[in-house]
């Protein structure tokens, strides 16, 4: 939409923003404290608003507030986010508000009297069936607002909202139907807050088993650990509380995944997310005693979403867990193993077309040997993390809080740097063997896997697989005797329109619309080999005289064309971090 909008008020003009307005948004925007209140991240460059007010004008979802007094000075901004939803009745549009004012317009009326304008031009002339006011508990002022022009308290989301300083906060929702709004008091609206059907629980030695009915006995479940209960007589499905949250009798180091716990937290509490009522699928993976399922359980703990545990199918699971009918984070550990049996009940949870309510699923496993449905599509699964190596810091700090002689730890570190994968499993046991034995072991009594040496690998991905062939033979055609692969991917051969360097390694990627990632990967041998496990794939066939091979992926049937780069010698996994 590029059309611009004028709408007024008594005292105000509402319009669509221009390029003058970046200053004025900018600094509106840049206001700590307003974007507490209403949530939204303060901006820190004035590039920013130019972008915002950009993207208002093509789409129409933004608009200006001045003050006809002085109508070239932003006082506030409204915006606007539809969502299209599908029911019995058909698609019902509705406009998701956010709004807020300078300190200076507060307390005047203004945001009250503006409300009230724009829900006649959303209703009017927008297509409106519905609109929503999302309110943070704190903010007064915002209640007020939605309150006096109509709109109903629908319900509170706990902890499902994300301050920029990832802070969990409540999440109040007020929404006004067109009905409500053209017919103020009537029957219908008190009969949308009076008879809304909830699901009822009753408990029955101590398991909560949901009963059909319009009535609540007891609450949902709100936080804490479930396990889903199959009685032995009836087969009846409920769920047993097994814990207020997840909690832990060891120290729990560094995982390397708060960039990922951050990136799912605010998916699945962003607006935008939310109203698209889908499932939110992630899978941790990674070798045994990587830390995958402790990040899992931590992830659990800071959604602040009650957490039930699949252990195994059961019969009428599937029904069980999407008429749930309230949020939660659904853990399934191992589930390459738990769901080998069946994988068309874990395609269909994760799916979540019969969802009462949407479901955060979270999955560890130790190889990724999932459905195949599951992996490539981000719809169901959004997001994987792998699991490998420690991180530096927490090969150190589990170093510091075991070793009993602090004089050993340059001699772990040492043989910890020769390990193909190291885990908090093994690292203990080369501790304990130190304790025990007063003396770092010789590299070859313990049964701990060893890397001996690194070599360089470029893998082309996102290559078509029907273009391997062709790629390899541009390559090969333009090296120059004793030139190898890696030489002449990074090979100078001029600078872009920025004056960046450009090399063949960019060409490569706009002819064959792939990327290539040029990595060094621990190896227990000096050459490359059938059947090798690297990377996150094995190794299919054998390497050419120019290192050409394919890698066969852990994930699905695909794969992708590699090549082994210039180096091969031992691996430093550690000692360069932590010297």
């Amino acid at each position: 939409m590029t059309q611009k909008t004028e709408l007024t008020t008594a005292r105000l003009i509402i319009r669509t923003p221009g390029e003058s307005d970046v200053n004025d948004i900018y600094h509106l925007m840049a206001d700590a404290e307003t974007a507490l209140s209403t949530g939204f991240r303060p901006m820190t460059d004035p590039s920013e608003a130019e972008g915002k007010i950009r993207r208002g004008m093509a789409s129409g979802l933004m608009f200006a507030i001045a003050e006809k007094t002085n109508p070239q000075r932003v006082a506030g901004v409204f915006e606007v986010a539809p969502h299209t939803t599908t029911t019995a009745a058909g698609e019902r549009l509705n406009y998701e508000i956010c709004y807020f004012l300078s300190s200076e317009a507060r307390g005047k009326g203004y945001m009250t009297e503006v409300v009230g304008r724009m829900k006649e031009y959303l209703f009017g002339e927008r297509g409106a069936d519905s609109l929503t006011i999302s309110v943070l508990p704190r903010n007064d002022a915002s209640r007020r607002v939605a309150l006096k022009n109509g709109f109903v308290y629908e319900r509170i989301d706990k902890r499902c909202g994300l301050t920029f300083r990832n802070e969990l906060v409540d999440l109040e929702s007020y929404t006004l139907s067109k009905e409500e709004h053209l017919n103020p008091g009537s029957d219908a609206t008190k009969e949308r807050v009076e008879t809304v059907e909830r699901q009822k629980w009753i408990s029955d030695g101590g398991i909560l088993y949901p009963i059909p009915g319009s009535a609540t006995l007891l609450p949902c479940p709100d936080r804490g650990v479930f396990r889903i209960h199959e009685d032995a007589r009836t087969k009846r499905l409920g769920l047993e509380k097994i814990d207020d949250s997840f909690t832990f009798s060891f120290k729990v180091y560094d995982l390397d995944c708060e960039d990922i716990m951050k990136r799912i937290i605010k998916a699945w509490t962003s607006p935008q997310f939310a109203a698209s009522g889908k499932n939110l699928g992630v899978i941790f993976n990674g070798l045994k005693g990587t830390g995958k399922t402790i990040a899992a359980k931590l992830l659990c703990n800071r959604t602040g979403l009650p957490a039930i545990v699949i252990s195994r199918p059961m019969d009428g699971l599937l029904e069980f867990v999407q008429s749930l009918c309230f949020e939660c984070a659904i853990l399934i550990d191992e589930a390459e193993k738990t769901f080998s049996e069946e994988r068309d009940v874990l395609l269909k949870m994760i799916d979540g077309v019969y969802n009462s309510k949407r479901k955060l699923y979270i999955l560890t496993t130790n190889r990724l040997a999932v459905d195949e449905n599951l992996l490539g599509r981000p719809g169901r699964i959004r997001y994987i993390k792998e699991f490998a190596n420690l991180p530096p810091k927490a090969v150190s700090d589990v170093i510091d809080d075991n070793l009993g002689d602090p004089s050993l730890k340059d001699g772990i570190l040492k043989l910890v740097d020769t390990l193909e994968i190291s885990t908090i499993d093994i690292l203990k046991a080369i501790i304990d063997e130190c304790n025990i034995m007063g003396e770092v072991p010789a590299d070859t009594m313990l049964n701990i896997p060893k890397a001996k040496y690194k070599v360089r690998v470029i893998s082309f991905d996102d290559l078509d697989e029907n273009l391997q062939g062709e790629l390899r033979d541009y390559i090969t055609a333009r090296l120059v005797p004793g030139e190898t692969v890696e030489e002449w991917l990074m090979a100078a051969i001029g600078t872009d329109e920025k004056k960046k360097t450009r090399r063949n390694k960019d060409e490569i990627e706009e002819r064959f619309g792939c990327s290539v990632d040029i990595q060094t990967q621990p190896s227990a041998s000096t050459c490359l080999y059938p059947g090798q496990h690297l990377r996150y794939g094995t190794i299919a066939t054998e390497p050419d005289r120019y290192g050409f091979f394919t890698l066969e992926s852990d994930w699905n049937n695909d794969t992708c064309l590699c090549c082994a780069g210039n180096s091969m010698g031992k691996p430093s996994l550690y000692r360069g971090s932590l010297i």
